[in-house]
């Protein structure tokens, strides 16, 4: 689970909310700001989503491969019929 730490001090934006009474900052457009993750976690997210794109590239790369592979033995299939 992610956990998120509060930021200090405040944006301003986020003080100008908590001076007027708005303290939820669930629907606030700034909640980004006020809110971030700390740096170990995001270093863990990153190297997470590296690893996804890595694989994602290896499936794409493997695809080609094969259709590589398909088209060599079709210009072998076509040089052996001439």
């Amino acid at each position: 689970m992610i956990e998120y730490i509060e930021v200090n001090p405040l944006p301003e934006i986020c003080q100008k909310c908590e001076a007027a009474g708005e303290g939820d900052c669930g629907s606030c457009d700034h909640a980004g700001e006020r809110w971030i993750l700390p740096r170990e976690e995001e270093l863990w997210l990153k190297r997470k989503l590296k690893i996804k794109a890595i694989e994602r590239l290896q499936r794409e790369l493997s695809m080609i491969d094969t259709e590589l592979a398909e088209i060599m033995d079709q210009k072998q299939k076509e040089k052996g019929g001439a």
